[in-house]
């Protein structure tokens, strides 16, 4: 009898005390969207810049990436200071479930064809969102409709 309640004890404490296997995907693709800033020059190599994007679709290397239907916009501000350059914002995406992520972007750089390059984080959402960790960066640019943004990083779907 001891052996036995034992045994059940001991099995149910390995199901519940397993932990649960975690999926970590690349982030790997490119966003496509319609683009608008808007330039605010402030004095001598100081310029306030308003960004705002609406992404139409993801091209993803990996169909498990939850980015894949992602679409939704993107805002924020970015500081230019005599070359240096600040700022973040954030995105609002829905994905092909309805699901709804919040992704924080930060500005790092400008490249030598202007294009912004930062940092991206995963911040929260609904559904799968509400437990997906992960960031990376990115190198985002273009005019209006043929505004890009080269994602790269990884994501955890726990």
């Amino acid at each position: 009898m001891y052996s036995s309640r034992f045994s059940a004890l001991l099995a149910s404490l390995v199901v519940f005390a397993s932990p649960t296997l975690a999926e970590t995907v690349s982030a790997k693709g490119v966003g496509h969207g319609a683009s608008s800033t808007q330039a605010m020059p402030v004095s001598e190599g100081l310029v306030a810049v308003h960004v705002s994007t609406m992404y139409k679709h993801f091209e993803t290397e990996n169909p498990n990436n939850p980015f894949a239907a992602a679409t939704g916009p993107c805002f924020g501000a970015i500081l230019i200071d005599k070359g240096a350059v600040s700022g973040d914002g954030l995105c609002h995406y829905t994905d092909g479930d309805g699901d709804v992520a919040v992704i924080r972007w930060t500005a790092k750089g400008l490249s030598a064809e202007g294009r912004t390059q930062g940092e991206w984080m995963v911040k929260g959402g609904t559904g799968k969102w509400a437990s997906i960790t992960g960031g990376g960066t990115f190198d985002a640019g273009g005019q209006g409709d043929d505004y890009t943004n080269v994602v790269d990083g990884e994501l955890t779907l726990n």
